[in-house]
């Protein structure tokens, strides 16, 4: 099928699409290569400065939250907050003067504390034997009773840990009354002197420390997010954040990170309330810190397909993985100008291969299309050499147009000279013929004359005598091939005055010649064999006379003339008219038809011609169909079909 396509096309458009292929394709394909070549350059570029980023910012983390690790180890330095905590339990509804006192006094003990941390939104103390004292820097400070944390996970981790740290993920704080609050809270069990647990302090985080970290650190163009193994725990975009953790087991965490290895339960690396199970197990086993991963992420956010570049880091101190993402539409503007400038080659490119392969196509397509409507012309006879080009050319195409017209012109010079052969030989042979039928019409003129002088000594013989020097005289005048309609007739007309010598009262002529008919050239002798014929063989017997009738007329084209020569005799055989229509018949009766139908043949073609019409008692036709050729005009007609 593309084989056959291919053959069908035009040469300009093969060489428009070899043009295309040599051209294009490998500035398309260098294009293309340069252009992914500073994809990747300015990719690795950035990934670069993103693990320099993402380093920074984890240590900028790690350190803010060991600032508020110090929070939970004050009450090791305020021996009495212990007693505080130490003293006896009772529910909040039976609260006394002491209670009271307690709590006033746990508030002013934090609050006089050096060097508050703004990013502190409260402390909580649960003692063990029951007891809750707390403060919050705004909002409702007072302690919600109905509201027991002992079975979260991060309180039973704090509890397991013995006085190790745990760090939690984002959740609801709603131990204090009143609306709850999203809160990191960073905990541990405290030890009293005797070294028995006496509490478990909670201190409360905003979650905008985090923010206020990436604000120090003049982030631009590029979306963070910090994730806990239960979700997000700050993001630039929630949006974005969502599709991150979505996928983040499959295209982000390394194989045997501990978020991998402790994905199990949920397949989320949790364990139910947003505390790290990495984190809560980390003073049996800290894995350092694993190196930054690079990864793309396809979001589909609001309706929009956005592509990231992005760079994640886990850290084991926080249990915390953050991730820097830029976006790659924003990454890949400074490649925009490549894409560009690719862009701009390929058309140039485009452009110069579309007027080259048309001006390659015109140079070499005109000459051959010159070569092709000069092979039409020849194939019609028309010997004419191609169209000149408007410069001398040495190349394959000047060569080729040379040689062809060349060519053409010894064929013109052949066909003339074949033209002129058969001319002449047609000449010839219209000569032989006539010479053929002279001898004939002299045998028989003579034996009449001889018959009747044998029979009757009159001056008919005279009469015979001066008829047939006027035939002879005529006869030997005429050195041309064709005569005149009017000359021919004339000379039938003492044809027939002989042969009325010979025959009398045996037949009768007529003559219907129309006038525009009279003008008409036609070979010599042409119709004398016909009348003949007519004449010795048309009679049925001696007491009958023969009717003979001469027609001639132009056709309605007045390109044709129809000569008829037609009597009312015995007529002829079926089988010897087919015969006479053939050329295939022998005899005398033969001869002179045959002579007639060939020197028309020969003269105009195989369109023209002679057609013998009979049948037995009903007369015999003989119609002669030939061009019309005017009396002033060439003897040399040009023979039909070729």
């Amino acid at each position: 099928m593309i084989l056959k396509l291919w053959n069908d096309m035009s040469y300009q458009s093969k060489l428009l699409c070899v043009l295309y292929l040599l051209c294009i394709v490998p500035t398309a394909c260098v294009g293309w290569i340069a252009y992914n070549q500073s994809i990747n350059s300015l990719e690795k570029r950035v990934n670069e400065d993103l693990e320099v980023i993402i380093g920074q910012f984890n240590n900028t983390l790690e350190k803010q939250v060991e600032d508020f690790e110090r929070y939970s180890m004050l009450p090791y330095s305020t021996e009495e907050i212990f007693d505080i905590i130490a003293t006896p339990f009772s529910p909040r509804d039976q609260w006394g003067y002491r209670e009271l006192t307690n709590q006033q006094r746990l508030i002013q003990l934090i609050t006089t504390y050096p060097s508050v941390n703004s990013m502190i939104e409260g402390m909580l103390f649960y003692g063990t034997n029951g007891s809750i004292y707390g403060y919050r820097t705004s909002g409702d400070k007072s302690i919600n009773p109905e509201y027991k944390p002992y079975e979260e996970d991060w309180f039973r981790q704090a509890i397991a840990r013995e006085g190790g740290l745990v760090i939690s993920g984002l959740r609801d704080e709603a131990q204090f009354n009143g609306k709850t609050f999203k809160t990191i809270t960073i905990a541990r069990q405290l030890i009293d002197r005797e070294f028995n647990p006496a509490a478990v302090v909670a201190v409360d985080i905003k979650p905008a420390f985090i923010q206020k970290t990436i604000r120090s650190l003049s982030f631009k163009n590029v979306h963070v997010t910090v994730a806990g193994p239960s979700g997000a725990i700050y993001s630039t975009d929630p949006a974005i954040a969502e599709e991150l953790l979505e996928t983040r087991d499959e295209h982000i965490y390394p194989t045997g990170s501990p978020e991998s290895a402790e994905a199990g339960a949920d397949g989320k690396g949790q364990t139910g309330n947003g505390v790290s199970k990495y984190t809560a197990s980390r003073a049996v086993s800290a894995p350092p810190s694993g190196p930054s991963r690079q990864f793309r992420l396809s979001s589909k956010v609001n309706g929009e397909s956005r592509a990231w570049n992005g760079v994640s880091r886990y850290n084991d101190y926080t249990g915390w993985t953050t991730y820097l993402l830029v976006d790659r539409k924003e990454l890949l503007k400074e490649s925009a100008s490549i894409k560009k400038i690719t862009f701009l080659v390929l058309l140039f490119v485009f452009a110069g291969a579309a007027l080259l392969s048309w001006l390659l196509a015109r140079g070499l397509s005109r000459p051959i299309r010159g070569l092709i409507r000069s092979m039409s012309k020849v194939e019609m006879g028309r010997f004419e050499v191609a169209a000149a080009i408007p410069y001398e050319r040495k190349d394959e195409l000047g060569q080729l147009h040379y040689r062809y017209n060349r060519m053409v012109a010894h064929l013109d010079e052949l066909i003339n000279s074949i033209e002129d052969s058969e001319r002449k030989k047609r000449s010839a042979e219209l000569y032989a013929l006539r010479a053929r039928i002279n001898p004939h019409f002299l045998y028989n003129t003579l034996n009449s004359i001889r018959m009747l002088a044998l029979l009757q000594q009159s001056d008919h013989i005279a009469k015979l005598l001066q008829s047939l020097s006027k035939l002879l005289h005529s006869n030997m005048k005429m050195v041309r091939d064709l005569v005149t309609l009017e000359e021919e007739t004339e000379l039938l007309k003492e044809y027939v005055l002989l042969m009325e010598l010979r025959y009398t009262n045996r037949f009768t002529v007529r003559w219907s010649v129309a006038e525009a008919a009279l003008k008409a050239r036609i070979p010599v002798m042409l119709l004398q064999p016909l009348l003949e014929n007519a004449i010795f063989h048309g009679p049925r017997n001696m007491e009958q006379q023969l009717r003979i009738s001469v027609q001639a007329e132009l056709l309605e084209d007045n390109r044709h003339l129809r000569i008829v020569v037609e009597d009312d005799g015995q007529g002829i055989d079926p089988v010897k008219v087919m015969e006479l229509n053939t050329s295939a018949s022998e005899g005398e009766l033969s001869i002179g038809v045959r002579n007639v139908r060939d020197r028309i043949r020969l003269r105009y073609g195989m369109p023209y011609g002679l057609t013998i019409q009979s049948e037995r008692g009903q007369g015999t036709k003989a119609t002669i169909i030939m061009p019309y050729q005017h009396g002033e005009e060439n003897e040399d007609v040009e023979p039909a079909g070729r």
